[in-house]
């Protein structure tokens, strides 16, 4: 599932396109980074035997392929050997803060998180997603310490691919977390104010042709509530009704624990996605670490085996059982606890 197809072609993976965005700042300025006919000349140097489809374009914002920057020293093979290790050690950090338990049965969360198809494919095409996961799991953290401020800007970080946690900062504010939602509005905000300044006009007109092609990319959305909808209207109105019922929730939440909070924003925004592949879902692992520490029915807790499961064979079994499994989970969420979280 990972070794075997890097094996075959280390460069056959995500990061690669990063890396190309990264070289045509580097080579021809910041503001041709979305360039597609630069993106293809590079593709073609780096991967010649490989096509260049819409699948193959750099879309992630510049803060990702800044911090992919340092990496780029190794040259291209390099950099994805380091970033895969940089992600194992992420999922391992983000247990460690975030899984919940006592050992050794605190071990088999990871055990299980390692077995799972959604993160070992995000392994694969060697996706940010594990860093994401520990964003998100130091932030939680910090905020159970209670450095709100610390945790926000934290949480900031996760611009580098922002679909993953979209609805999380909106969650934090209606449940009252407003002091984490200021870190994190900081942080966003510099680093969106950073790229605007660095791509300048052109860059922008570039990038928002790029997510208005990629929006009409069926791969994309496949995962997403389109899948039942269809592509157009009605699937914004269903992912509306998905960021109210989020909010409402998170009000009606509003005196849970930080967990529970979390869970809602992270299992909301997999809900509500417009933009969503399989290797996304990978978030969940953590969204169910911090869940479990509720004092919660012995259902719910079943459920989540569901959820794994429907996720496990969501390529056979279409993603319809898995958009149903994580949607029961989030009305769990929505109705509201009257208990803390219990001890880590």
């Amino acid at each position: 599932m990972v070794v075997v197809p890097l094996r075959a072609d280390i460069l056959d993976n995500d990061l690669t396109f990063v890396y190309i965005g990264l070289r045509i700042g580097l080579e021809h300025g910041w503001s041709h980074i979305y360039s597609l006919s630069l993106q293809h000349q590079l593709f073609a140097e780096l991967r010649p035997h490989a096509v260049f489809n819409d699948d193959e374009w750099f879309v992630s914002p510049p803060p990702f392929a800044w911090l992919v920057l340092p990496l780029s020293v190794f040259g291209a093979a390099g950099a994805v050997y380091a970033w895969l290790m940089i992600s194992v050690l992420a999922l391992g950090a983000g247990w460690w803060l975030a899984a919940p338990g006592e050992w050794p049965r605190r071990g088999l969360w990871l055990l299980g998180a390692l077995a799972w198809y959604p993160l070992l494919y995000g392994l694969r095409l060697a996706q940010p997603d594990l860093l994401i996961l520990l964003f998100v799991a130091a932030a939680w953290r910090l905020a159970e310490d209670e450095k709100p401020y610390l945790a926000g800007a934290l949480l900031g970080l996760t611009v580098i691919k922002p679909q993953l946690t979209l609805l999380l900062p909106l969650v934090l504010l209606a449940a009252g977390r407003w002091k984490i939602v200021v870190g994190w509005a900081v942080i966003a905000g510099l680093l969106a104010a950073a790229s605007l300044a660095v791509i300048g006009g052109q860059g922008l007109s570039d990038y928002l042709s790029l997510l208005e092609q990629s929006r009409h990319v069926a791969n994309n959305r496949y995962f997403t509530l389109a899948f039942v909808l269809g592509p157009d209207a009605l699937a914004y109105l269903g992912q509306a009704v998905v960021a109210v019922a989020a909010l409402v929730g998170a009000y009606l939440n509003r005196y849970s624990s930080h967990a529970r909070v979390f869970a809602l924003g992270i299992v909301a925004t997999s809900v509500g996605a417009a933009y969503w592949h399989l290797q996304d879902f990978t978030i969940l692992a953590l969204a169910a670490w911090l869940f479990w520490r509720e004092q919660l029915p012995a259902w719910q807790r079943g459920w989540l085996l569901v959820v794994a499961l429907t996720a496990e064979f969501a390529w056979p079994l279409s993603p319809l059982p898995l958009l149903i499994a994580v949607g029961v989970w989030f009305v769990c969420l929505i109705a509201r606890r009257n208990v803390s979280a219990v001890a880590a």
